[in-house]
């Protein structure tokens, strides 16, 4: 942690410092229009310079010079937030610890609480457009009345706007010392404050990463794995873990080959028991209509037989169309029978051969 000063440092001598010459000077002219100084100045001069004088007054609070002494007295709450911040962000790299972030942003933060940046920053140009615009504000209350008719009131009414310019011009330089003044204790200022804000960054440099330390160690971090990546490689593949692979690969293909010549041997008893099912249902088939000739032929005959028999005809074609009705019915469903058996075997087989 960085030593936090334990002297304040006081505000006040530095703004009288800043106030010093200006309100010197505006004594001076004061003292020229009562009469005190051999120095002639207009009531119209004294105004414009003390306006301008006031307004440097409101300015004052926004310069570096001034400003330092808060920001000195405040350095302590900032180095904290700093001390906070590094312990709750620490990065490790290549086996160190250190914070990532810019220091500059608690610096800025700090100061945009001091002062205002654009107020100081304008504070230059400001003084000597009021400089200047008062000088034309006294010509233009100077400025005589040429409506006169004799040339002595003209005589008078030009000694009159001449004494007024001499005057006039007053505003201007005062305008012009007031910049350069402030320009002075401005300048001044922030080279104390950056002084100070660089012997802090000094002080955190050990704790802070910075871009170019970030790059380096993180190529040496990557060598130093690539490194150990392949050390640990050339220690596993060995020639004793590649031997071991080999075989682990070819018990694996050994297993393989196995499995498909049992395969094709099952396959090829499945197609052996699918063909004799298929024969066994033709046979059947077969007989089954040779069992449908036969029994048309016994019916041919039986007709024949019973031909002459004229009482009992229509008895015997009834009873002959009920035996060839039910003959018919156990031949169908027989048939039917058989059909189903045949697919069901047909279904098995291809089932097997799907689960295969």
């Amino acid at each position: 942690m960085v030593k936090i000063p334990t002297q304040k440092v006081s505000s006040f001598p530095r703004f009288l410092l800043i106030l010093s010459i200006p309100i010197i000077l505006f004594t001076i002219l004061f003292l020229a229009y009562i009469k005190i100084v051999a120095l002639k100045t207009e009531f119209h001069t004294i105004i414009i310079i003390g306006f301008i004088l006031l307004i440097f007054l409101t300015f004052i609070k926004h310069n570096a010079w001034y400003s330092y002494s808060k920001y000195y007295n405040s350095i302590d709450d900032t180095v904290e937030k700093i001390d906070a911040y590094v312990n709750q962000n620490e990065l490790e790299i290549a086996n160190k610890k250190k914070a990532y972030g810019n220091l500059d942003t608690f610096f800025n933060k700090q100061i945009r609480g001091i002062r205002n940046d654009n107020f100081a920053n304008t504070a230059a140009s400001i003084f000597p457009t009021l400089g200047i615009l008062g000088t034309f504000i006294a010509i233009a209350i100077s400025m005589p009345d040429f409506t006169v008719e004799s040339q002595a009131a003209l005589d008078a009414e030009i000694t009159v706007l001449l004494s007024g310019v001499g005057t006039a011009f007053y505003a201007s330089i005062y305008g012009i010392f007031l910049s350069l003044w402030w320009v002075f204790f401005e300048k001044r200022g922030l080279t104390k404050i950056q002084n100070s804000i660089d012997d802090i960054k000094e002080n955190y440099s050990e704790r802070f990463w910075n871009k170019e330390e970030i790059e380096i160690l993180t190529i040496i971090q990557n060598k130093s794995q690539s490194e150990h990546l392949i050390q640990k490689l050339e220690e596993t593949v060995n020639p004793q873990f590649i031997q071991r692979l080999n075989n682990i690969v070819q018990s694996k293909v050994d297993l393989f080959e196995k499995l498909n010549n049992e395969h094709l041997a099952y396959e090829e008893q499945i197609s052996h028991k699918h063909q004799a099912i298929l024969d066994s249902f033709n046979n059947n088939s077969v007989k089954q209509k040779q069992l449908l000739e036969s029994y048309e032929k016994l019916n041919e005959q039986m007709l024949k037989a019973n031909a002459g028999n004229a009482n009992s005809l229509n008895e015997h074609n009834a009873f002959a169309k009920a035996l060839k009705s039910e003959i018919y019915s156990v031949l169908a469903s027989f048939e039917l029978i058989s059909s189903d058996i045949k697919s069901l075997g047909q279904d098995l087989v291809k089932k097997k051969y799907e689960d295969v």
